[in-house]
């Protein structure tokens, strides 16, 4: 069964009030650190990606696994929506010393924690580039003022309606595409890609087409057919170039293979909710 953002966090929230009246009783504060999965973290336990790290060890364990079986020592990884690091961070332990993790977030909020996080883990450092850029369709797009990248556990207004996203500023981040970054700094092989942008997938994938034709990564993504009500047609064609591009898509959870139409994925997936899909090159 697949459950929607919104009742995740309903559900995170009530186990949050259930900590953190705990944790008042003892004095004890709701910022901490804390060391899992072999990573070292600074969390906001009022966060919604913070407290599942705090309480289960990470964040989508069932990613993390997946991560564990793709990802190899050397490889070279492009996290594009990293936020606080949940996923980067784990991703730098995998590749080693020989690999390099590249980390986009454009909020100050989130890519100030990722950055503090990663340096609470000095032997990772080499392994993992942290860039408050926003990945675009061209580099003379324009950055919104504001970007969803906090999933607050405590009551707070202008939520997304659907993910219960909070905005907050990119202030001091730039726009670049995927291709020219790479190029610019003469990368050689990308092994894999993560997307997690909330709606801005067809931007990314429109800078990324060169990078993804010359070096077949897989890629992970989230696949939220509700963000698209009012431009499904934008989803399929994001679907329609990994089909061109020789790609097919299962479930990253259960490899089931899953269909590369917009209507069909919307109906897998109640409005709401999503899952991760992973494109392989066939």
């Amino acid at each position: 069964m697949i459950i929607t953002t919104a009742r995740k966090i309903a559900l995170a929230s009530l186990a949050f009030r259930l900590l953190a009246g705990a944790r008042a009783l003892f004095g004890l504060s709701l910022e901490i650190r804390a060391a899992r999965g072999g990573v070292n973290w600074a969390l906001d336990l009022r966060e919604g990606i913070d407290f599942s790290i705090y309480l289960l060890g990470g964040f989508e364990l069932a990613t993390l696994a997946l991560y564990r079986r793709l990802i190899s020592p050397g490889n070279y990884v492009v996290d594009v929506g990293a936020n606080i690091g949940s996923h980067a961070l784990p991703l730098a332990l995998l590749v080693g010393s020989r690999g390099k993790v590249l980390a986009f977030e454009p909020t100050r909020f989130a890519v100030e924690k990722l950055r503090a996080n990663a340096a609470l883990n000095p032997d990772l450092q080499s392994h993992i580039e942290v860039y408050q850029l926003m990945l675009t369709g061209s580099a003379t797009d324009e950055v919104p003022p504001a970007i969803y990248s906090s999933w607050p556990l405590i009551a707070a207004e202008n939520l997304h309606a659907h993910h219960r996203g909070r905005l907050m500023s990119t202030e001091g981040a730039g726009a670049v595409t995927l291709d020219g970054f790479l190029t610019d700094r003469k990368v050689t092989h990308v092994d894999f890609v993560k997307i997690d942008v909330d709606g801005n997938e067809p931007a990314v994938l429109r800078g990324a087409l060169k990078t993804i034709e010359r070096h077949k990564p897989k890629i992970l993504m989230e696949i939220a057919p509700c963000l698209y009500d009012d431009a499904p047609e934008q989803f399929q064609w994001m679907l329609s170039i990994f089909g061109d591009l020789g790609y097919s898509l299962t479930d990253a959870n259960t490899t089931r293979e899953l269909p590369m139409q917009f209507d069909a994925l919307a109906r897998l997936i109640p409005s709401g909710a999503s899952r991760n899909g992973l494109f392989s090159a066939k």
